[in-house]
């Protein structure tokens, strides 16, 4: 199983640095500047990214507790590629988006656009998919939609985008763990038998722990796409950051 997380791993790796470079397009910086109404507005030459570092395999720790993934990759190709210093820093979910909400990071990676945090953020284009599904416990069967789901008790992370999309639907009765390592290991002790999760941690958290068999995905709640974000109103941040990508 090892083997295979890492062939897959350097695999989309590749891909991802691959878009990464189709989608460079150089010269746009002094345009930005004049499309937010400020000519020759200064370019920033640091920027601190903040996102989960709990999302493998774009962003995790590894066994060593060392932050590893595509992301790391990708903010030190923009570093090389723009000169601009980056500063990355990995944490929690609901601390990421704390953090970037009171302006002690520039920049928030691997961040649903969603109703709720239009008003809060400036969003780039999305640059991948990301389907976020309910997973339900082996000894549990007719859990085929988000009726059905009404009566149980979900566990969610603190601060996902799945708290705003359930409880749009009518689910209020949710469960938040810090993390979605805490969350798996919640469901493994049966603490909650019913969670909503990005597929790609899922799947790696399940194998990891052997748990693939225990729970199994009962349907997609809904496709998210991943953004990078500055604070509202910062949209000559955005368009350097989008000029380096």
């Amino acid at each position: 199983m090892t083997r295979w997380l890492k062939a897959t791993g350097r695999c989309c790796w590749l891909l991802c640095v691959g878009v990464l470079l189709l989608n460079a397009q150089p010269g746009r910086a002094n345009q930005a500047a004049a499309e937010t109404g400020a000519p020759g507005a200064a370019q920033r030459q640091a920027i601190h990214v903040v996102s989960d570092d709990n999302f493998p395999p774009y962003l995790f720790r590894n066994a060593d507790g060392q932050v590893e993934g595509y992301l790391v990759d990708l903010w030190q190709l923009f570093e090389e590629k723009t000169g601009i210093k980056v500063t990355l820093t990995a944490t929690n979910w609901a601390n990421a988006q704390s953090m970037i909400q009171a302006r002690q990071a520039d920049v928030i990676d691997l961040i649903f656009q969603t109703p709720g945090r239009e008003a809060l953020y400036e969003f780039s284009k999305p640059y991948a998919d990301s389907p976020s599904s309910l997973f339900t416990h082996a000894s549990i069967s007719g859990i085929y939609g988000i009726q059905t789901l009404k009566g149980f008790q979900i566990g969610v992370q603190a601060g996902d985008a799945c708290i705003e999309q359930l409880k749009s639907q009518g689910i209020h009765s949710l469960l938040t763990y810090p993390n979605y390592a805490t969350l798996i290991a919640a469901a493994r002790s049966q603490e909650v038998k019913i969670f909503c999760m990005d597929e790609s941690p899922a799947n790696f958290y399940l194998y990891q722990t052997g748990s693939q068999h225990e729970f199994l995905k009962s349907f997609v709640l809904y496709t998210g796409q991943f953004h990078r974000a500055v604070p509202k109103g910062e949209v000559a941040l955005l368009r350097q950051i989008e000029t380096g990508m």
